[in-house]
């Protein structure tokens, strides 16, 4: 009897401890690989890869490209109205230093039209003299 057991019992049962210790190492290593999967996912979340910073850089730059453009017709625009005021201030200069020049003599002031022309929209309407017709 004993040496049925040695002849059929023993091997049948070591073929079947090896078959479940053989599953069993098969079982960890797929939990230990969906557990590294996971924790890569966890680390690509947290730090992100080379390829979404090459994106971002590049969204970035085209947003730091546009902004420049905005801010580079802002600024052509801001040299347009300073150029504008400062015609506008040396007229009104002009025109100061004509009324102070003929201030002590008895006739009207003789200013120069294109001066007057360049304040003109500056004037109140309501100072601005009406002509007789």
């Amino acid at each position: 009897m004993v040496e049925l057991i040695f002849q059929y019992v023993l091997p049948g049962a070591i073929v079947s401890l090896l078959g479940r210790w053989f599953l069993l190492a098969g079982k960890r290593r797929d939990r230990g690989a969906s557990e590294a999967a996971a924790e890569a996912a966890r680390h690509e979340k947290q730090f992100p890869g080379w390829q979404e910073l090459v994106d971002e850089n590049r969204r970035l730059r085209a947003d730091l490209t546009a902004t420049d453009e905005k801010l580079s017709a802002i600024e052509k625009q801001l040299s347009d109205v300073r150029k504008e005021d400062t015609r506008k201030m040396q007229a009104v200069a002009r025109i100061l230093r004509a009324l102070f020049d003929q201030w002590p003599g008895g006739d009207t002031p003789n200013l120069g039209p294109a001066d007057i022309a360049e304040i003109e929209d500056t004037i109140p309407p309501e100072w601005v003299r009406r002509r007789a017709v």
